[in-house]
């Protein structure tokens, strides 16, 4: 039995059992300047004979009837089974990789939904067959490959491509599944000559299907799975970086933050970019470059940054800049938030009339007396306003999607500029709690062991009738010894990452006891007042090193 390796692009036949004629493998002389060259021309003739259509992209069959293709993969695995002797590496190719094509399978139907394909750029074509630009690309470049796709490969002759014209951000990233479909649509085609037709096709295979007849069938089932288990391996993200022509351009931000954000900032941004660009008539380099020319036109510190007029306080005045038409939805989506309180009364207003109809009813249906109206509304203003905020909440948790904060990418570790300390507020009542905040303390640094990255420990010490108690100065005491040993473990140089900072306890009238002010809120506010205006007041003990604070 044949065992499929994730990393491969080698045929699983045997060299000396194929009668096929394959240039990069049997060319001596074949250079990986040679193969790159080839690439670059087939993109170059792609690129001159297609013409895009205004309208929606036909249905690739394939993708169309991708339901049925789980059903035909079960007949195929029965054929094989009991397969002729002629199809026996073909069949023996399925039977042991078939979950490589029941994993394409699904993923095909998870990432290309109805409403992305329809985003996708239509070829022009005739007499009718308009179907997606970036599934011509993926048919071609399996064709010039000989079925042998490599990562350089897809970004070189994705590359090439856009010389001519960019591809959309949503084609980029439907490309993988593209070439699933593509392999899929082989696949099918190739293993129905195999075992003569004995199972139905669950799709009639486009005619790119057909092409690459350099390579028997038997050779062609082989290559179309290994390159399934590629396809799953590569890292499409880099894919995306690299070839992305948004992406390059983003990356010239005035503020040069856009190349250190992570992944998922990016693409928030691009996906910003994509929203923009279907508001009007221009791509989305071109709004691309738009942004990044008016970033770098701003010159106040904030403004500077494409992410300003992306996605914050900017991108309604860049609209406007623009002449963007914001559809309606968006336009009193956008009303609502700006008068959300008044949106948000109404709504409990709304909600707590509502909540008294069904006993109105109730009390008209009886004939009710006005003595028993009013007795039946005073007992249900409670209930009535307990209802009406509850779902009012509810349906705001639903329709308000959460607001997340931009992110620098520290996968690599914290740059100089972005020192960091992780802070842990604790109200410690006796000396036993100590071991376990100290342990947290340092397992918090030993998952995070940066050199840019400092652990503190906020302390206060329990609410008290007197501002001093006895067990106090045990408890400092042992603070400070355990906070010692974790700097001299950990630090370097008298310079450890680890800090303790305790408050003393004031009275508190209200309370009536003495205690530390605002407790967890006062130990943040004035922690930060210590970072921020070096104000160490309100800390009566320090345990580390004073000067590591400094540019946090």
């Amino acid at each position: 039995m044949t065992e499929l390796s994730a990393q491969t692009t080698q045929s699983p036949a045997d060299d000396k059992d194929r009668n096929i004629i394959d240039p990069y493998r049997t060319d001596p002389h074949h250079s990986d300047r040679d193969e790159a060259s080839l690439l670059e021309r087939a993109a170059a003739d792609l690129h001159h004979h297609h013409q895009l259509s205004d309208g929606v992209p036909e249905p690739v069959p394939a993708w169309r009837h991708i339901d049925e293709a789980v059903n035909w993969l079960t007949l195929a695995r029965e054929s094989c089974a009991n397969a002729p002797a002629d199809a026996g590496k073909a069949a023996e190719w399925l039977l042991d990789n078939d979950y490589q094509v029941y994993r394409a399978i699904r993923q095909i139907k998870e990432d290309l939904p109805h409403s992305f394909y329809e985003k996708l750029p239509a070829l022009r074509a005739e007499p009718k067959s308009r179907f997606p630009r970036v599934f011509a690309l993926a048919h071609t470049l399996l064709k010039v490959t000989h079925l042998q796709i490599t990562l350089p490969a897809a970004i070189q002759f994705i590359r090439a491509y856009q010389r001519g014209s960019p591809l959309t951000i949503a084609e980029l990233w439907a490309f993988p599944t593209m070439l699933r479909i593509a392999c899929l649509e082989i696949l099918v085609s190739s293993l129905g000559a195999i075992l003569h037709d004995q199972i139905k096709q669950p799709f009639t295979p486009t005619i790119e299907a057909k092409a690459a007849r350099s390579l028997d069938n038997t050779e062609r089932v082989a290559r179309s799975i290994a390159n399934l288990s590629l396809i799953a391996a590569i890292s499409w993200e880099d894919f995306f970086d690299q070839t992305s022509q948004v992406e390059k351009i983003l990356g010239k931000d005035p503020a040069r933050y856009y190349a250190l954000m992570d992944f998922e900032t990016r693409d928030r941004y691009r996906r910003a970019i994509e929203i923009l660009s279907s508001y009007s008539d221009m791509t989305e380099v071109d709004l691309a470059a738009k942004v990044v020319k008016r970033a770098a036109a701003s010159g106040r510190p904030g403004e500077d940054h494409i992410g300003y007029w992306l996605i914050g306080a900017g991108r309604r005045i860049f609209e406007q800049e623009q002449g963007l038409t914001v559809p309606l939805g968006l336009r009193l989506r956008r009303l609502a938030f700006d008068h959300a309180g008044i949106f948000y009364s109404f709504g409990q207003l709304f909600c707590w009339i509502s909540a008294f109809l069904i006993p109105a009813i109730y009390l008209w249906f009886i004939g009710a007396v006005p003595v028993h109206w009013i007795g039946s509304f005073l007992i249900m203003l409670i209930p009535a306003s307990t209802l009406s905020i509850s779902f009012v909440q509810r349906l705001v948790t639903m329709i308000v999607p959460p607001k997340t904060l931009p992110k620098l990418d520290f996968s690599q570790g914290l740059p100089s500029d972005c020192r960091t300390i992780v802070v842990i507020p604790a109200l410690i009542g006796k000396a036993e709690e100590i071991p376990d905040l100290v342990q947290q303390c340092e397992a918090h640094w030993l998952s995070n062991v940066d050199p840019h990255l400092q652990v503190a420990l906020l302390a206060d010490l329990a609410d008290a009738p007197a501002q001093h108690m006895p067990a106090d100065e045990e408890i400092t005491a042992q603070l400070v010894r355990h906070f010692r040993a974790l700097n001299s473990r950990h630090g370097q140089k008298e310079a450890g990452p680890f800090h303790l900072l305790l408050r003393s306890r004031h009275y508190n009238r209200a309370e009536g006891c003495w205690m530390a002010w605002e407790r967890k809120r006062g130990k943040l506010e004035q922690f930060n007042r210590l970072l921020v205006e070096d104000d160490d007041q309100a800390f009566t003990v320090h345990e580390g090193n004073r000067q590591t604070l400094s540019g946090i």
